[in-house]
């Protein structure tokens, strides 16, 4: 079968890309996914795309521009885009994007994405992004796999996806005041630095606000605690590092900021439903 590819924006600083292939150039279904961390400068102005686009927004901040609305692109964004659909977005220089996306064949607006409530050009926002998180980074790495059941397992973690954004469209409550700047920065080093941070101290240190307030935003916008919001970034990067089978759980647990590792074994095991001798 022939391996359609497409041309990727040079405004990428990092990415991580799974090309699937497909029996013809109409062909429906999932074909490429991928993970961007963009350039100062990225920015997209096109006026059709040949392909289905879904993007979502794990980090920084920018524009998108909706019919004659410019609309803000923050943590938890999601839009669509395709054939015939005038496409303007970017991130602000000082804070650039970090995002997922997947593209589709076919001539129509995917079924599956219409039935999560999405609609070609329009953009959404997530309350609980989180989980979106951690499906896209399963799709990545399920995507390194070419055996005879990848494709089943792609299938079903897009229905995952999709019903998750599903549940959570529209629950942010998307304002510009004080508290969403907080909000929207607060995730942002999380995502970044989940790493080195290893509780609320130290995140509140970091953004400099207390532990109390950066608990009542995220009740408002999260429905979670910020503390929980990140030992899920910590469990998903350390399922993907557990997958890759190049590090012993040890090994796994120093990589995202654990040094005890039955404390980061029975942490996995409460937040992804395995131990991590199982993945």
């Amino acid at each position: 079968m022939k391996s359609y590819r497409l041309e990727l924006s040079s405004h990428i600083k990092r990415g991580r890309y799974a090309n699937f292939q497909r029996e013809s150039e109409g062909a429906e279904g999932l074909f490429m996914l991928g993970y961007e961390e963009c350039e100062p400068d990225y920015i997209i102005e096109r006026n059709s795309f040949p392909f289905w686009g879904l993007e979502f927004v794990a980090g920084g901040e920018g524009f998108y521009r909706e019919g004659e609305q410019q609309r803000t692109v923050r943590y938890g964004a999601v839009f669509t885009y395709g054939p015939g659909i005038d496409q303007r977005w970017g991130n602000k220089r000082d804070r650039p994007f970090k995002k997922y996306f997947l593209i589709r064949g076919g001539a129509e607006f995917p079924q599956l994405w219409k039935d999560a409530g999405l609609h070609p050009g329009r953009m959404i926002q997530l309350g609980n992004a989180s989980p979106v998180v951690a499906v896209f980074d399963q799709l990545l790495d399920e995507g390194g796999h070419g055996d005879a059941k990848t494709a089943q397992i792609l299938g079903s973690l897009e229905s995952v996806l999709l019903a998750l954004i599903e549940r959570h469209k529209g629950t942010a409550r998307g304002d510009l005041s004080a508290s969403r700047k907080v909000y929207d920065m607060t995730m942002d080093v999380l995502q970044r630095d989940y790493r080195e941070i290893a509780s609320l101290a130290e995140l509140a240190k970091r953004v400099g606000y207390s532990g109390e307030y950066l608990c009542r935003i995220f009740k408002k916008y999260h429905g979670e605690s910020p503390y929980q919001v990140l030992l899920h970034r910590k469990m998903s990067a350390a399922w993907l590092l557990l997958r890759d089978g190049e590090l012993q759980v040890g090994a796994v647990a120093r990589e995202i900021g654990f040094d005890d590792q039955l404390h980061f074994s029975r942490v996995f095991r409460k937040v992804m439903g395995c131990a991590p001798s199982a993945v």
